[in-house]
Parts: structure tokens; sequence; C-alpha cells
């Protein structure tokens, strides 16, 4: 075996780990920004529903003391 072939066939090696690597951090970033959308609608919605439960109240109260 010569030099550059063991050379040539562990660079490809490498070069195909660090391919793999890249589009496992690709797919990670991409799944963990799918979840965290979701949480942040969430909770956006849970606290917009509570906000309408205030102004419900605040409203039901205003209109019974006219």
């Amino acid at each position: 075996m010569s030099e550059t072939g063991v050379l040539g066939a562990g660079s490809i090696l490498i070069g195909d780990l660090l391919v793999q690597g890249l589009f496992f951090l690709i797919l990670a970033a991409a799944v963990v920004g799918v979840v965290s959308f979701v949480i942040t609608s969430r909770k956006k919605k849970d606290r917009l529903d509570r906000i309408e439960e205030k102004l419900d109240l605040l409203i039901r109260e205003w209109n019974h003391k006219e």
C-alpha cells in the first residue's frame, strides 16, 4: 500500500464523518426549532387566554356598576 492511498482513504473517511456530523447538527437544529416554536406558541396562547378572561371579568364588573 502506498502512503497516498492510505492518507487519501483516511481523509475521505474524515471528510464523510464531518459531513455526516454537519447534517446531524442541521437536523437537530431543525427539530429544536420546531419544538421551540410549538412551546412558544402554546405559552402565548395560554397568556392570551388569561388576559381575555381578565378583560371579560373587568367588562362584566363595569357593566354591573352602571
